[in-house]
């Protein structure tokens, strides 16, 4: 997570009350009953029981603002769904990295009832619990972990995305998380601070939150159940359909106005002197969720909430939930609407069909932007989606190549330097989307996209699935324009 665009400024610049004491919370039992389905519209709820052996979270938080603590507990069902026997299970502890900037403590393990012991591991950002036994595929665990996290205020780190800032409590990820097992074993590597970091199995959430009172909470999927405890905190019971991760933001000044494209719910919270943002970036958000619909497939949650917050990325995006600058608010077009439609897309290409973000951060990121693009082309028009490629996309990479810093594109963020990694992705990769929609005609490409929806829908995709389903779809070899946009260098 998390993240953040990069433009140059060509033609668009986005760079990427004090809570009374509470218990310490406790384990959900696994039976309790989840509704899930409440996240979803219609047309997507038997999706919640299509998924195979989905890791579902437990998740118990005390929010203390006064004292910027998180007091946590998890209980977390997982399912080996690998092909192998399992020795060991990790959780990223995202909190301690260095694009967050907090802290993390884990307090307690439990694995099947028994105490655990663990490991932390890359300066505390993973935690290793060896199993007593190999976990065969296809057997469960039950790990319950206590938690402690402190959240840092006016965050240097990263994209001030974790934080308290102004008045805004944003906490994406607050929690101990599964990464994803692959042929590489546990995906646990510590990315840059200028890159995305969450490489996550889809799973489901149930949340309890308990919060001061007065406080305006938006979470990843939906808020169900609200329970005063009569000490001046409420908790609010958050379900999530499929999602890959879990974020909340909360202000106790946040202003909501809301809308809605076919089922789903659009709300924007802004501050209150930005009335006038929050009701133009819900415009962009309800504009580009249309769209997307429409092009590429429903978006299959009942919510979807944009935040105004003081993140110093362009926009961060999370399931069900995106972060905005709040530096834009007071603009019109531009840089603002780019910025909302290019994380809007982002629910497409990192939400339902996940990548390596890590490793392969063009998959999803390059691809987002030319959807961004194709946006435009739906809402303003194919003169104005022209005007911006030349300029921005063309333009822009000639630059990049002009002065020698042209690369392949197809590596890992560490590959990159933070100078180089928003041209060479952000602005090189979308050119091999445009290359790929000129060769193979218009309907084609958006088959494509459908089909790729279609087929890694909660699932995990890679450079090499993409490249099966376009000549699937096309019937044509791409060979020659993957080699020239993502493989290859002006310098080669």
């Amino acid at each position: 997570m998390k993240k953040t665009l990069y433009l140059l400024p060509i033609v668009f610049l986005l760079l990427a009350s004090a809570c009374q004491a509470t218990p310490t919370p406790t384990p959900l039992p696994a039976s309790t009953p989840v509704p899930y389905r409440a996240a979803m519209i219609s047309e997507a709820q038997a999706d919640v029981d299509g998924l195979t052996n989905p890791t579902r979270y437990f998740i118990d938080l005390v929010v203390d603002v006064e004292n910027l603590t998180l007091t946590g507990s998890e209980q977390l069902l997982y399912t080996n769904n690998e092909t192998v026997d399992l020795k060991e299970v990790y959780f990223r502890l995202f909190p301690n990295t260095p694009g967050y900037g907090g802290a993390m403590e884990i307090e307690r393990v439990v694995v099947n009832g028994q105490e655990a012991r663990s490991i932390y591991e890359l300066n505390n950002s993973a935690l290793k619990i060896p199993l007593a036994k190999p976990l065969a595929p296809g057997e469960q665990l039950d790990i319950t972990l206590d938690f402690l996290v402190r959240v840092p205020q006016d965050n240097d780190q990263g994209y001030n995305q974790f934080v308290y800032s102004d008045g805004v409590l944003a906490i994406p990820n607050f929690y101990p998380m599964l990464p994803v097992y692959d042929d590489e074993g546990w995906n646990i590597e510590l990315a840059p601070g200028y890159g995305d970091a969450v490489y996550s199995d889809t799973s489901l959430y149930l949340v309890q939150l308990t919060v001061p009172q007065e406080m305006v909470v938006a979470t990843s999927g939906s808020v169900v159940a609200r329970a005063d405890n009569g000490d001046g905190t409420v908790t609010l019971t958050c379900a999530s359909g499929p999602m890959r991760d879990f974020s909340v933001v909360m202000s106790d000044e946040y202003q909501v106005v809301s809308d809605t494209v076919g089922q789903t719910t659009i709300n924007s919270y802004y501050m209150p002197d930005d009335e006038e943002g929050g009701r133009e970036v819900l415009e962009y958000a309800s504009q580009a969720l249309q769209a997307y619909n429409e092009l590429f497939g429903l978006y299959p949650f009942s919510e979807f909430d944009v935040m105004e917050t003081p993140t110093t990325a362009g926009g961060i995006e999370y399931p069900g939930l995106i972060v905005m600058n709040r530096k834009y608010y007071d603009e019109k077009g531009g840089n603002f609407e780019f910025t909302t439609a290019h994380e809007v897309a982002h629910q497409w290409w990192y939400s339902l069909v996940g990548n390596d973000q890590v490793d392969d951060p063009w998959l999803d990121e390059a691809l987002t932007q030319y959807s961004t693009l194709i946006y435009f082309e739906e809402v303003h028009g194919k003169g104005v989606a022209d005007s911006i490629r030349e300029s921005y996309f063309e333009e822009g990479y000639q630059q990049t190549v002009e002065e020698g810093r042209d690369a392949v594109v197809a590596q890992p963020v560490a590959a990159f330097s933070p100078e180089d990694y928003g041209p060479i992705v952000y602005v090189k990769g979308p050119l091999f989307f445009h290359a790929l929609r000129q060769q193979v005609g218009d309907d084609a490409y958006i088959e494509i996209m459908r089909r790729y929806l279609e087929q890694h829908k909660y699932g995990i995709a890679t450079p090499e699935s993409f490249l099966a389903i376009a000549e699937e779809v096309s019937g044509q070899s791409l060979d020659e324009i993957y080699h020239r946009w993502i493989l290859s260098a002006e310098s080669d």
